[in-house]
């Protein structure tokens, strides 16, 4: 394992015990009768195959995700979405009341709840709003993740909820700076609606990032929970898959559902619809721009967007009201009177458009 990596694991867990699943001790592509591990040999009615364990990170998904991401299969790990990366993330490197992680806010609200469980302390390095958009405050995230006892520097991009990319020249030099320091943590789960892409093909330049993915937005899999990480050091990715994740992270079925959604019909669908939610979002933001009751709508490369309305809270009670659930970030420092908007079809959109357009600014 690369020392960048190395020195940022809790001392502790290069000798923590090993579970070794049932399912690790075969492979279940074979043609075996398993009688180790305990399960009912009978199916049930309409549940072929759910009798059995599922293999902890299946080859065949393993190679599926490599593919798509454009990384080895020794590159990925699969995960219960993000969500399960981030906490395994905190539980693997920060030491409980001693150490930190980075984030940038606004961003994704469970970098800091998980290091509140740890606890971890969190350092919260602002973005700069300059009136149509965010951008990091580099110099700032880079001290903080060199001198705040920091293991983990997350970057959101896109950024939930503002919808912003971040230069990938930024986010490289952040990470070149944070290089025994931190890992970084690229967190990329609206990549496919962004401009800019993947910083993935640069993985292997940067022994300090990894970088998050998932199924749930761009391939519709929301329900299935089905993440990846990815980083360039195999060693880091076989030891967190050994003593970071569940015994058996993945479901049966999410991975039949992955497999499918990677299938190139699929896939093709997929983007079809990607780009149609694209094309949405740019006929709402334009038809929305003009109206007395929007103040601002913040630059988007994801499927939302971070719009400040008068009288948000108000708005959003009035939506709900009219069986249209909105996300109220009025709460959130830096989001005084700003909802997400996630683009949904055509009709969908047409209606909030409806509301915006009937809504009195005071």
């Amino acid at each position: 394992m690369h020392p960048a990596l190395k020195t940022l694991l809790r001392a502790h867990v290069a000798d923590a015990p090993l579970y070794v699943s049932a399912a690790m001790a075969a492979d279940k592509d074979d043609d075996l009768v398993f009688l180790n591990a305990n399960e009912n040999p009978y199916e049930l009615p309409g549940l072929a195959g759910l009798n059995r364990y599922p293999q902890p990170q299946p080859p065949k998904l393993l190679r599926a995700l490599a593919e798509l991401y454009g990384v080895a299969p020794e590159h990925v790990m699969a995960a219960r979405g993000g969500d399960e990366v981030i906490q395994a993330l905190t539980r693997l490197l920060c030491e409980p009341h001693k150490d930190a992680i980075v984030q940038h806010s606004p961003t994704f609200g469970m970098y800091a709840v998980d290091a509140g469980l740890m606890p971890a302390r969190v350092v919260d390095v602002p973005l700069i709003n300059t009136g149509t958009t965010f951008t990091l405050d580099e110099e700032a995230l880079i001290a903080a993740g060199q001198s705040q006892g920091a293991k983990i520097v997350y970057i959101c991009s896109p950024n939930n909820p503002t919808g912003t990319s971040f230069p990938h020249d930024q986010i490289r030099r952040i990470a070149r700076a944070l290089e025994g320091h931190a890992l970084l943590v690229v967190d990329e789960a609206y990549a496919e609606f962004s401009v800019q892409g993947s910083l993935a093909p640069h993985l292997a330049e940067h022994p300090n990032m990894a970088i998050l993915r998932t199924l749930s937005k761009a391939y519709s899999l929301t329900a299935a929970r089905v993440g990846a990480l990815l980083c360039a050091d195999a060693d880091f990715i076989a030891l967190f898959q050994a003593k970071g994740l569940d015994a058996y992270p993945l479901p049966r079925p999410s991975i039949e559902a992955a497999m499918a959604v990677l299938s190139t019909d699929v896939q093709k669908v997929a983007w079809e619809n990607i780009r149609t939610i694209l094309a949405e979002r740019d006929r709402f933001l334009a038809a929305i721009r003009a109206l007395p009751a929007v103040r601002t709508i913040y630059e988007s490369d994801a499927n939302f967007l971070l719009v400040e309305i008068a009288r948000a809270n108000a708005f959003w009670q009035h939506c709900f009201g009219q069986d249209i659930v909105l996300r109220d970030l009025s709460e959130k420092p830096g989001l005084a009177g700003t909802l997400r908007i996630s683009i949904g079809t055509p009709a969908e959109m047409a209606r909030v458009e409806e509301l915006l357009a009937a809504w009195e600014p005071t």
